[in-house]
Parts: C-alpha cells; structure tokens; sequence
C-alpha cells in the first residue's frame, strides 16, 4: 500500500512540475535557452537535495557513496539532463498529451532492463498490455496531427529521446534501491542532479566555444530571445524554476523510494499511466487543448493497457 502512496505522490508532483514546464516553454527561443534554464533548475534541484540531506539523513556524512553508487547517479544524472531539455524542446512543437504518450511508451526501457538485468519477469498479459500502450501512441500520434501541425521527423525523435532518457532514469532508479537497499535515496538524488547539472554546463560552454561569441541560436525563425538575453530570461522565469526544481526533486525521490516496494512491472506503468490522465485533465482545463473521440480512445486504451499489466 505505502508503495502506491509514494508513487501518487510522484505523480502529483510530476503534474505540478509539467505546468510551470508547459508555461515556460514557449520561452526558450534557443536550444541554449533551453540548456541555461534547465542548468538553473539543476542548481536549485542541487540545494534543494542537499537540505533534504540534513532533513531526512541528519547529517551531511550520507553523501559519502561508494563509487557504484555513483556510477549509477551519473547514469541517472545524464539521463535526466538529455531528458529535461529534449522535453522542453519537444513540448512546444506538440500537443501537450503526445508528451506524456510517448513517455509511458518509454516504461518498455526499465521493464526491459529491469527483466534482462535483474530477472524481474514480465508475464504474457503483461506482454499484451505493452502492445495496446503501442496501439494508443499510434492513436495519440494521430491525434495530435488533427489538433497540431503533422508532426516533422525531429519533433518524432525528440519525443522518442525524451520517452528513453526518463526510462533510463527510471532504471536508474530501480538499479540502485537494487544494489543499495539501505542506502540513502536522497544522496542518491543530490548526487543525479549534480550530476544533471555538470552535463549541462559542460554543453553550455562547448556551444559557447563552437559559437564563439554568444551561446545563442534561436531554434525557430519567427522567435528570439527576449530583450535583455539569456539573463533577463533566467530571471523572468525563475519562480516557475523554483517550483519545477522542487518538484523535480520530490518526484525523483518519492519514485526511487516507490522502487523499493513495487515490482518494475507495477511502478512503471503505474506511475506513467496515473501521469497520462492527470496530463489530460491539464491539457483540457489549462492550456485548452480540444479533447477528440479519438483522443479519448486513445487514453482508454492506454490507460487498460495498465490495467491489464497490474492485473
């Protein structure tokens, strides 16, 4: 029972967190826009893990991890920073809904690995449920062709690296409560985001580099970066970073701790599904996106696609 409390937990600060994402999207004109505003939010996720640390752990000694551990948080770390700039990215040439369609395709990474890895089973019900999840994106993919323009092959792969990048970050996960079922979740998620947050650094300047005069380099022809540049963005959307970060945070913490009491083929689905309809709700009352009959099978099958699985 307390396993699905952490993983609706999760979901609520998840839904939260792709809020503030969807309303500062529209404003990262620049793929380094999207890289300095996501590298902040690494930073606050960064403090906010570190206090977490002397909140829960009582002392800054449950940093100390050996060097497994840490391998496993860089996995995690690179994962979430591919991911969280490819979604903002990918959430302003879409409909809302395909984001959170593709990232439930993407619970096939940890239950694959997870299986592979691990021995976690995956049974041949399961196996269906999987299929009807592939049937829903097809008809979300549609859907989304109706309400938005067709969708282009980079906008495709964008939703396909974010879709990979939040399932490795969910094995990730997983591969840790594994290895270290007594270790610290919340080291473990301080050290993701630092390491989340040298990735993106480390991106930032070797665009600098190749640009040589300024990290910018707008992603659409009809938007700039507003006056004032890359600064005057950071802080025009620095409340939303804050409570994205936070979020951010929350959810990594209450999933990692979910994965040490719910199988691979309970939590992922799960977690993704509950996020698909809470994503449905918002698209609707939010940002207005029209709910189609064929948007609603789509969800349908989807989410007893999920049933299915847990059944």
């Amino acid at each position: 029972m307390i396993g699905y409390l952490f993983v609706a937990a999760a979901c609520l600060c998840g839904a939260v967190k792709g809020y503030c994402g969807k309303r500062t999207s529209g404003k990262a004109a620049a793929l380094s826009d999207a890289m300095w505003i996501n590298t902040v939010r690494m930073l606050l996720c960064i403090v906010f893990g570190f206090l977490f640390v002397l909140v829960l752990d009582h002392s800054p000694a449950a940093l100390a991890m050996s060097g497994k551990a840490l391998v496993i948080a860089a996995l995690s770390g690179v994962s979430t920073s591919l991911f969280v700039v490819s979604w903002l990215l990918a959430i302003r040439e879409g409909a809302y809904m395909m984001m959170d369609v593709f990232l439930t395709l993407g619970v096939l990474v940890p239950l694959l690995l997870c299986a592979c890895l691990f021995g976690d089973p995956i049974s041949p019900r399961q196996w269906v449920g999987l299929g009807l999840l592939l049937i829903a994106t097809y008809i979300m993919c549609t859907y989304n062709n109706k309400i938005k323009k067709r969708m282009t092959v980079p906008s495709f792969l964008l939703l396909v690296l974010c879709g990979v990048a939040n399932g490795l970050t969910a094995f990730s996960q997983k591969w840790f409560i594994h290895d270290f079922p007594t270790g610290s979740v919340t080291a473990f998620n301080f050290y993701t985001y630092v390491f989340s947050a040298a990735v993106l650094v480390f991106a930032l300047l070797a665009i600098a580099l190749k640009q040589k005069i300024s990290p910018i380099q707008p992603v659409t022809e009809n938007m700039q970066t507003p006056p004032g540049g890359t600064r005057a963005l950071i802080v025009a959307v620095l409340p939303y970073l804050a409570v994205m970060a936070l979020c951010l945070f929350l959810h990594s913490f209450f999933s990692t701790t979910a994965a040490a009491h719910l199988t691979p083929a309970q939590l992922y689905p799960l977690s993704q599904g509950t996020s698909l309809i809470l994503s449905l709700l918002m698209s609707a009352i939010f940002f207005h996106e029209k709910i189609t009959p064929r948007c609603i099978v789509g969800i349908v099958i989807a989410f007893g696609a999920l049933l299915v699985i847990n059944l």
